[in-house]
């Protein structure tokens, strides 16, 4: 169970990383399907185990954090995501989740309209009249772009007809044409401008431009797919008289909408467009399939995160074949070694693919592979590179099979299997120039002792000088040194001197973390640091010591154990203990009855400290810091620009404070 909730941790702090790219920078990092396919992961596994589920979750939260540059507005009802299914039996337990609600026995019709990849918005009209225009934001509050929507053609500044109601709101997407994203991309390279790399990224961008008139410039479209009535209506039953409606207002809705009556039609109707959906001048990702009854709709209800009633169906990728030009075996910062496949480049959903991971040995001996095989490839969720399958048939006579090395390919050590982890690791450690590299930039990133401007470029430069050696030599380094690398002069040695100064001052928590323990993550160094208190009690602690500890198993352990086993890594260690400025941790130490020792949760902006002092902060005063809201958190504490989590809490009852409360409280403590 600790592995599931291990792998359940590092999908979230994944997702909410691609979340802040995706969503407050307009600047992804992974594709829309590969984010997909990674929110796909944690669903199921949060399904499976409901244990692991928290409020924080990216699944039981819509939307992201919102940019400074538009003014924040309150949705009057709360813009959530859709559940989300790859296959049919996602599809039916979701049917069969509504007929049990209900116990309906009968045929139930729904609505089932195209998926359109493009930028959620909400509509507000009043006496048929736009007055609001606002982005999903973080699902309770947007940014408010209604400048810029009015440049959209497709979107009516005034709805005409009879029997319009008084508010009405309207939601739907945002998009740019293929053939138009084009046109810009062109238009961009010639100009030497932002070159954007898909038509949602795009549409995004151009949405949230200060200058209205760049984003008349951009052909935006819209479709409609959702609207909220803020009057009760007795005129509409269903969710497709609506859409009729809308569309008799003037408001735009695509033409392929179907009432389907059973998975069948549905099935049929998912299958047309996954065909057909290249012909299409717009990115569909998939069909949405809703309960037409407006009655059940509002029967249903919605969850923290989407509506009860509606479900997203999402295209498979295709595959495609091509040939394994080679296989390399990279060393990571831990010593596992990943083998990587080459192949002739092809196109998957429109996204150039030349390599794909093969995970382990495992991976490699299932798909029997040689060198200059026939592979199908495939996108996993349309997203990640995978190697499905070999095409035997079309194997050379002479192929020469692909085997796992025995020998580390950069240091020549030899390598060792860990059958009950699947992995296989080269234990050299910094005698391994792979290793080394990848070590000592860890060693001085941002969460670790974080030495700001001592990059993985100046890094590298010194190993391969040969001017350090190992991590020691770092806080020796002199400005001749330093002046002797490319494109680093008088002003930059000086400034890469300092911060390595500075961060010889550490904690006791970065300091493990900063070792690059194998499996050592943040969390388990603030367990070690909570229990040792100093680094001696740590280097000499008995592996039966180190299982006591709560939250650290028998295979965490056995790492730490065996790495201060390894003479070299002690003195290493002896020696940094030396130099570095280790503060001791001291939660223990002080009063229980402190009004701070309590499981705490920031979240928002505060105007006196950064988010990582503020933590240091309040661990010396006693608290257990969170990211995530539960029902175990006692204490929020807020700045400006709060997020979900101030919602989730308030959900909960929990209580909160403010940076003012706050600052008092540690005056008063502090005297």
């Amino acid at each position: 169970m600790k592995k599931i909730k291990y792998k359940i941790n590092k999908l979230r702090k994944e997702i909410l990383k691609y979340d802040y790219f995706y969503h407050t920078l307009d600047k992804p990092i992974v594709s829309d399907a590969e984010y997909d396919y990674l929110f796909n992961q944690l669903y199921n596994l949060e399904s499976k185990y409901k244990q692991f589920i928290t409020p924080d979750s990216p699944t039981q939260k819509a939307g992201s954090n919102l940019l400074d540059k538009f003014k924040k507005v309150s949705h009057f009802f709360p813009m959530l995501s859709l559940e989300n299914t790859f296959d049919l039996k996602g599809y039916l337990k979701f049917e069969n989740r509504i007929k049990k609600k209900y116990m309906i026995n009968s045929a139930i019709d729904f609505c089932c309209e195209l998926k359109i990849d493009g930028i959620a918005v909400s509509l507000i009209y009043e006496e048929g009249n736009l007055i609001r225009a606002a982005t999903r934001g973080d699902g309770f509050f947007g940014e408010n772009i209604t400048n810029n929507i009015r440049t959209i053609k497709s979107i009516p500044s005034k709805l005409k007809g009879f029997n319009i109601p008084k508010r009405l709101e309207i939601r739907g997407e945002v998009f740019m044409l293929k053939s138009d994203f084009f046109e810009l991309n062109i238009e961009s390279f010639t100009g030497k401008k932002k070159y954007f790399s898909n038509p949602r990224n795009a549409a995004a961008g151009s949405l949230r431009q200060i200058d209205s008139k760049i984003t008349a410039k951009r052909k935006l479209m819209f479709f409609c797919h959702g609207f909220n009535f803020f009057e009760e209506t007795e005129s509409f039953k269903t969710h497709y008289d609506v859409l009729m409606q809308l569309k008799n207002w003037g408001i735009p809705v695509n033409e392929e909408v179907l009432i389907c009556f059973n998975h069948l039609e549905i099935l049929n109707f998912y299958r047309k467009f996954e065909k057909y959906r290249a012909s299409f001048d717009f990115d569909i990702d998939g069909i949405v399939i809703k309960l037409n009854s407006l009655y059940l709709q509002k029967k249903l209800g919605f969850n923290s995160k989407s509506p009860r009633w509606a479900i997203a169906f999402k295209f498979f990728s295709k595959e495609e074949i091509s040939k394994l030009e080679d296989v390399k075996f990279e060393v990571g910062r831990t010593g596992v070694i990943t083998p990587v496949a080459y192949f002739n480049p092809v196109y998957i959903s429109g996204v150039l693919i030349k390599k794909a991971s093969l995970y382990n040995k495992n991976e490699i001996d299932r798909l029997n592979l040689h060198f200059n095989d026939y592979i199908i490839i495939k996108r996993s969720g349309d997203v990640i590179p995978k190697i499905i399958s070999v095409i035997i048939k079309n194997r050379s006579k002479n192929a020469k099979k692909v085997f796992f090395p025995i020998y580390c390919p950069v240091c020549n050590s030899e390598l060792l299997l860990n059958k009950e982890e699947k992995i296989v690791r080269c234990l050299s450690g910094l005698i391994c120039d792979a290793q080394k590299k990848k070590l000592f930039c860890h060693f001085f990133s941002k969460n670790a002792l974080d030495a700001n401007g001592l990059g993985p470029k100046v890094i590298y430069k010194l190993i391969q000088k040969k001017v350090v050696l190992n991590l020691i030599d770092f806080f020796y380094l002199t400005k001749e040194q330093l002046k002797s690398l490319s494109n680093i002069g008088e002003k930059k040695s000086i400034k890469i001197i300092e911060t390595i100064v500075k961060s010889k001052k550490t904690t006791m928590n970065r300091f493990i973390y900063a070792l690059g323990i194998f499996s050592v993550g943040e969390i388990i160094s603030q367990k070690l640091s909570n229990y040792f208190i100093f680094p001696d009690n740590l280097v000499n602690a008995s592996q039966k010591e180190l299982e006591s500890i709560d939250g650290i198993g028998k295979v965490v352990a056995n790492n730490i154990f065996n790495y201060f086993s390894i003479s070299e890594n002690r003195k290493l260690v002896s020696k940094l203990i030396e130099i570095l400025d280790i503060a001791p941790y001291h939660n223990q130490c002080f009063n229980k009855n402190n009004v701070l020792n309590k499981n705490i949760v920031i979240t928002g902006i505060f105007k006196d400290f950064s988010r990582s002092k503020l933590k240091a902060i309040l661990i010396k005063l006693g608290a257990r810091i969170s990211n995530k809201i539960s029902k175990k958190t006692e204490l929020l504490i807020f700045g400006k620009k709060v997020g979900s989590k101030f919602f989730e809490a308030s959900q909960l009852n929990i209580e909160t404070m403010n940076e003012e409360e706050l600052n008092s409280l540690i005056k008063k403590e502090n005297n």
